[in-house]
């Protein structure tokens, strides 16, 4: 009998729990990560950082208040170094280094959905955008209803820029990524995506498809 009221309960409102299953974490990292903070200037300063997929931005925890905040010139930073990995700064976009030459970027955002009418934001939580302020640090939380507020993230978008040859492109498909390539090696590429079933949704899986093709240019 239970059971038959669940289906039921289901079939009258959906949303209850196939717009919660769809929801997932705001951020690029599970938790904020110690990063190294290098300005344009040549000036360095460190701080848990981690990227608001909602908002499009980079989060800082500034060490007076604790609270998380925008940077407020993020053109002034040439990058952010977390471990061993490379951030460049770009609206709406966390973009990671891979390599600079030859140049090899992934470009990661938020795939957003529209919020069901039961799922809200609302209020100051950790998530909140930051007045602009002068420096590294500042004050002045605001509501997070700034940021998206009628939208839930759903998964991470990857898109990739790589050099090949005299070309350089962006790319997140089969059919973009070949875009790059030289005609006469396209088909055969194109079949080595197939045969190796290469996801493109996978980071490690494309750059080893971008070494491959680098390393079998076609000599000129």
């Amino acid at each position: 009998m239970r059971k038959i009221f669940i289906i039921l309960l289901l079939i009258a409102f959906p949303g209850i729990i196939t717009g919660q299953e769809k929801a997932t974490s705001d951020f690029l990292f599970p938790d904020y990560q110690n990063a190294l903070i290098l300005y344009k200037d040549g000036q360095r300063f460190q701080a848990p950082v981690n990227f608001d997929l909602r908002a499009g931005h980079f989060l800082f925890i500034d060490a007076k208040d604790k609270e998380a905040k925008q940077f407020a010139y993020p053109e002034k930073i040439a990058f952010l170094q977390i471990g061993s990995r490379n951030f460049l700064l770009s609206e709406g976009e966390a973009i990671e280094l891979l390599q600079a030459k030859p140049l090899f970027q992934v470009a990661y955002s938020g795939n957003l959905r529209q919020a069901p009418k039961n799922l809200t934001y609302g209020g100051t939580t950790q998530t909140a955008a930051v007045d602009s302020y002068s420096g590294y640090s500042g004050s002045g939380v605001l509501s997070s209803q700034k940021n998206a507020s009628n939208k839930v993230v759903v998964g991470i978008n990857k898109r990739y820029k790589a050099k090949i040859g005299k070309k350089t492109k962006w790319f997140n498909n089969t059919k973009t990524f070949l875009k790059l390539l030289p005609e006469q090696q396209r088909e055969e590429i194109k079949e080595y995506i197939e045969t190796h079933k290469i996801d493109f949704d996978n980071v490690e899986q494309v750059f080893k498809l971008y070494e491959y093709v680098t390393n079998n240019l076609p000599k000129t």
